[in-house]
């Protein structure tokens, strides 16, 4: 008997099967996936969970690419790809969540939501068997979630480098945008939290790749530095008024 398909494709189960409320928190699974998991991980199935994360930026840890796209995406086959995120779903990397049009009631592609890092000697197969989203009112993985071992935490670096590996492998090009975020906030790092700073350097970067996609740009690093120049200039005011630095007449 077909299994009834519970949840519609739009935007209200997106945010209710999130898991992530952070692209540094997002980053930083992924991160820990491929680490504890290298050995277990092929080529393809390493190329694939980078591009889910990729594709998981608009409902954090949320994908709704279809297994067809995926295949385009990778140069994969359709069945290549089936096979590699039922070996994700196994390893418990992802979870994958059967969706139907609120149109027709058809089928339609899954969503593939990635899972917070666990530490291997607390995996169990219960943990890793398929249940209900976290907002459904039959069950809470969120609360289940806050039983997890923390996420060992990256380097403002690390950080800034996994984000720009959602859109580019160029590592040249990533140490050299760092560069430029190190540079801008040189004299500000006694000013502002880090986390503050690392947040708009990666805002900035993240506008910076969108931007590439739309329109013909010679240097991304140079778009890069423009961004984050307007960023920093914004926080700065916005701080002045805040503080009640400015004096009205």
């Amino acid at each position: 008997m077909k299994k009834t398909i519970e949840f519609f494709a739009c935007p209200e189960t997106y945010k209710k099967l999130q898991l992530f409320s952070t692209c540094e928190e997002l980053d930083a699974s992924i991160y820990n996936h491929l680490k504890d998991e290298n050995n277990r991980l092929t080529k393809t199935m390493i190329e694939v969970l980078k591009l889910i994360g990729r594709y998981s930026l608009k409902y954090m840890g949320v994908s709704f690419l279809s297994k067809n796209k995926i295949g385009e995406l990778t140069g994969k086959s359709r069945r290549t790809v089936i096979r590699v995120c039922q070996k994700l779903e196994e390893f418990g990397m992802i979870r994958q969540y059967a969706l139907k049009r609120k149109s027709d009631n058809q089928q339609t592609s899954n969503a593939i939501v990635i899972l917070p890092h666990q530490k291997k000697q607390n995996v169990t197969q219960e943990r890793l068997q398929i249940v209900t989203p976290i907002s459904h009112p039959s069950l809470s993985i969120k609360t289940e979630l806050k039983t997890y071992p923390e996420i060992e935490p990256l380097s403002p670096f690390q950080t800034f480098q996994h984000m720009c590996h959602c859109f580019i492998e160029d590592q040249k090009l990533i140490s050299r945008m760092y560069g430029i975020y190190q540079a801008h906030i040189v004299h500000l790092k006694d000013i502002y939290i880090e986390k503050t700073l690392l947040s708009i350097g990666i805002e900035a970067a993240k506008i910076a790749f969108q931007a590439v996609k739309r329109k013909k740009i010679r240097s991304i690093s140079g778009y890069f530095n423009g961004v984050l120049n307007q960023l920093l200039d914004r926080l700065y005011f916005e701080d002045m008024e805040e503080n009640h630095w400015c004096c009205n007449d």
